[in-house]
């Protein structure tokens, strides 16, 4: 793994985009992919090949990126902040294939609980799923991803909302409420 990532960071090798597209085709074994995850280097390495001038560099990162974002141990740790800001750039490239592996890593660690907070806070993953889901250029697995991937999260929204800690004083009302709140309003 090593030497592969070492021949991968190095664009002045002819044989970089070769092992960019052998570390995709680990990726496919699902049993590689909690171990390849946590191999330091490989995740950042794929983030920056997703953004090369050579679309089969980005086109195999995006793919190893999307098959470990498949694995339930590896969401979380895909769910950071440099991942997520690239997949969403990706997800808006015109690239069909490009667009659909970076939709898919989106869709897939939004499946992950822990990972709500982390898409939620990253500028523009919600806004690129509204985008996706309502464009009409947007083929319709795309589309079918990113109207999942909105209703995922709104789930792990209602469950948070749902487990609040509600004051003694308070009606514990079943949420979502849909009651409006002013201030100081004449009744």
């Amino acid at each position: 793994m090593h030497n592969l990532l070492l021949v991968a960071v190095d664009h002045d090798s002819v044989l970089h985009t070769k092992a960019l597209e052998i570390l995709c085709n680990l990726t496919r074994f699902p049993s590689n992919t909690s171990f390849m995850t946590r191999c330091e280097n490989l995740v950042d390495t794929l983030v920056a090949a997703a953004d090369s001038s050579i679309q089969e560099d980005r086109v195999a990162a995006l793919r190893a990126l999307q098959n470990l974002s498949a694995d339930s141990s590896s969401k979380a740790l895909l769910a950071s902040e440099a991942v997520l800001n690239s997949m969403t750039a990706c997800a808006l490239r015109d690239n069909p294939e490009e667009k659909e592996a970076a939709v898919a890593l989106l869709y897939n660690v939004s499946t992950e609980p822990g990972a709500v907070v982390s898409i939620t806070n990253t500028k523009n993953v919600v806004a690129t799923f509204v985008h996706l889901a309502h464009h009409p250029d947007s083929p319709s697995n795309i589309r079918l991803m990113a109207c999942d991937a909105l209703a995922t999260i709104s789930l792990w929204l209602q469950t948070l909302a749902g487990t609040g800690k509600v004051p003694k004083d308070m009606a514990n009302v079943p949420l979502p409420s849909m009651k409006t709140s002013g201030w100081e309003r004449w009744d």
